[in-house]
């Protein structure tokens, strides 16, 4: 790669950070990319965790999959948050790819039914 096609690169994802300050940031990260991929539009998470999928009953954007991942299955979690909201994405089993994605809006708040 020459030295023009990086500096094009660097601009451009500098550019996409610095608008994904003011919008949805799930919007530019899609469902099968690679953490190579995210990592270099979004940069680092600040905040990685392992989790396992259990019955426990979930509020909030999850709700829209959390049933469709078996009970047991293995979860890397990444965290992003903007002035736009949360944005959480969701590893399976050690896959590269992601397989889920929640966003939160800011000030949204999420109850239980109970």
């Amino acid at each position: 790669m020459n030295v023009k096609a990086i500096m094009f690169l660097s601009i451009l994802v500098f550019a996409l950070l610095a608008h994904s300050e003011e919008q949805d940031i799930s919007q530019i990260v899609r469902v099968g990319q690679t953490k190579e991929q995210i990592k270099n539009i979004l940069g680092d998470p600040y905040e990685k965790k392992i989790i396992k999928k259990s019955r426990e009953p979930i509020w909030g954007p999850e709700e829209e999959f959390w049933d469709k991942i078996p009970d047991g299955t293995k979860l890397e979690v990444w965290r992003y948050k903007n002035d736009a909201g949360n944005l959480n994405l969701y590893f399976t089993d050690n896959n590269n790819h992601l397989a889920y994605k929640a966003f939160a809006p800011k000030g949204v708040v999420y109850e239980s039914a109970q």
